[in-house]
């Protein structure tokens, strides 16, 4: 196929006129944001009648009405669908959102409060923007008329079958195709609002993002403490050793207490073994002080 016949892409907007592009997006933008909040009809404005014709309508004719009007419930189809797909994006950020406000609200130290104001403030702002694409994809994939060829285009007014001739099929068609395309046209301005919110949402989630981590990445880790329920055996050759002397010593002292005679020299022998084990006590505190941890 020739290239001539194939259109090329869109090209860059010239320099000169980037602060006006610019500035024609932020009026868009408020657009987009007073059409969320704003009340509408709840169907589109009549539009005049088709005039009668009495050229006769042949089958490829009404074939192309067909398309047209199928193509315009199809053009619905897709834009709910992609409501939808915004709907999956919203139920990540919320989650993410609501976690970055706990955090920075309960961990964030006082010595940084300028960077956890900045904080909160983008982290609302994303929230604010995440609310309004909420309800522009709500308001989009709401509940709304359909026109659709049904009991009138075969029952006249005074309840008689009509007789049918293809150019009144096909005038039905174009009406119907035509009030349905308007609707879309509606609901596309909702769905387009949904995206612009939901990625100006996550665009504040990143910028909040950035003083976050500058905060908590100097924060020292936290440090576990462990504790133990219940009784704990500890066994070892030092304890054991102790134990043995300890039931020796407790067997000196009954015997004595027992006979009722001690002799200077056996009070000083208790005096020397309770002395041994004071050394070795203290020999084993120091080294369970110096064991790391």
């Amino acid at each position: 196929m020739s290239p001539r016949f194939i259109a090329d892409p869109p090209q860059p907007i010239s320099w000169p006129s980037r602060g006006r592009h610019f500035r024609h997006l932020v009026a868009c933008f408020g657009w987009i944001v007073w059409q969320i909040v704003t009340p509408f009809k709840s169907r589109p404005e009549e539009i005049e009648g088709f005039p009668d014709s009495a050229a006769k309508v042949t089958e490829p004719q009404l074939k192309q009405c067909q398309w047209i009007f199928d193509q315009a419930a199809a053009r619905r189809v897709h834009l709910e669908q992609k409501a939808q797909s915004t709907f999956g994006l919203m139920l990540f950020l919320v989650p993410l959102l609501a976690s970055l406000f706990v955090f920075v609200t309960s961990k964030s130290p006082s010595s940084h409060a300028t960077v956890r104001l900045v904080t909160l403030l983008l982290a609302g702002i994303s929230a604010i923007f995440l609310f309004l694409g909420f309800i522009a994809a709500s308001r989009a994939i709401g509940v709304k008329a359909l026109e659709t060829l049904f009991l009138n285009s075969v029952i006249d007014d005074t309840g008689q079958f009509r007789d049918y001739t293809e150019a009144f099929h096909a005038r039905g068609l174009l009406y119907c195709a035509a009030m349905n395309e308007g609707l879309n046209d509606h609901i596309a301005q909702f769905v387009k609002g949904a995206h612009v919110l939901t990625a100006a949402a996550v665009i504040a989630i990143i910028l909040a993002a950035v003083p976050a981590s500058y905060v908590f990445s100097g924060l020292p880790a936290s440090q576990a403490e462990t504790r133990i329920a219940g009784p704990v055996n500890i066994s070892s050759p030092e304890l054991t050793t102790i134990h043995d002397d300890l039931l020796k010593l407790n067997a000196e002292v009954s015997n004595m207490v027992s006979n009722g005679q001690s002799t200077a020299s056996d009070l000083k022998r208790l005096d020397v073994e309770f002395g041994k084990l004071e050394t070795k006590v203290n020999k084993m505190q120091k080294s369970a002080g110096d064991r790391p941890r």
